[in-house]
């Protein structure tokens, strides 16, 4: 039975993560393609045209790669910044997670970058490659990753595999652990949003937003009313 994992890992064992969160950008991985000794990963990544020149420049002039290649560029409305959409041909590192995931016949399905985490979602043939993925962790002595979920994929049913998106779990997990919702509080909105690095309101929607789904979620209620966002 095909499981899928959700996995958070330190951009220190993620070449390509490495590479972004330098140039502190955003990105999201759209697909992940394994040829023999090398890993082809397609990557959205958002910021302003300098940044993102700084971007190519370093991935092509690196030995991790053998080729870089932009494929597409929007430009967002009402903004400086600008998407790109690369094509890298990357030579796998020993200690890259992504590595371990092929080498278990995994295949990455999604990740999107945050803070100094990358969110990875990606799905193995069954429990043993998963063990294999978890042995080549060991072997290699990576410990800078949490697992969020590991589920079959028939328990996912129509529904996404958590209530939440990652960044409202972010936002909830720095809420419970800050004491948000101790009673009295221990923390506040503006306090949650610095740990964070987000503004306050944008702590405060996060939360009231992952809030908000994981109760639709805990009494069975239409997805239609959860609040993705």
């Amino acid at each position: 039975m095909t499981i899928l994992v959700d996995l958070g890992i330190s951009v220190d064992r993620f070449e390509l993560g490495g590479f972004v969160a330098d140039l502190a950008l955003e990105a999201e991985l759209e697909r992940v393609v394994p040829t023999g000794d090398r890993v082809i990963p397609y990557v959205w990544v958002t910021g302003e045209s300098n940044t993102l020149d700084s971007l190519t420049e370093s991935l092509e002039a690196s030995d991790k790669t053998r080729s870089v290649a932009v494929l597409d560029e929007l430009l967002i409305d009402g903004s400086e910044e600008r998407q790109r959409l690369y094509r890298v041909e990357w030579v796998t590192d020993e200690l890259d997670v992504i590595k371990g995931i092929v080498d278990a016949d995994g295949a990455v399905l999604e990740g999107k970058s945050t803070n100094e985490f990358w969110r990875l979602r990606f799905r193995f043939p069954d429990h043993q490659n998963v063990a294999e993925f978890y042995q080549y962790l060991a072997d290699n002595d990576i410990t800078e990753f949490r697992i969020d979920s590991i589920y079959q994929l028939e328990q996912r049913s129509d529904r996404e595999s958590n209530p939440w998106t990652p960044e409202q779990r972010e936002a909830l997990a720095a809420a419970a652990e800050r004491g948000y919702f101790d009673v009295p509080r221990d923390a506040s909105l503006a306090e949650i949003g610095a740990t964070l690095g987000i503004t306050q309101q944008a702590a405060s929607e996060r939360v009231r937003r992952g809030v908000r789904n994981v109760v639709h979620d805990a009494l069975d209620l239409p997805d239609a009313r959860r609040n993705r966002g």
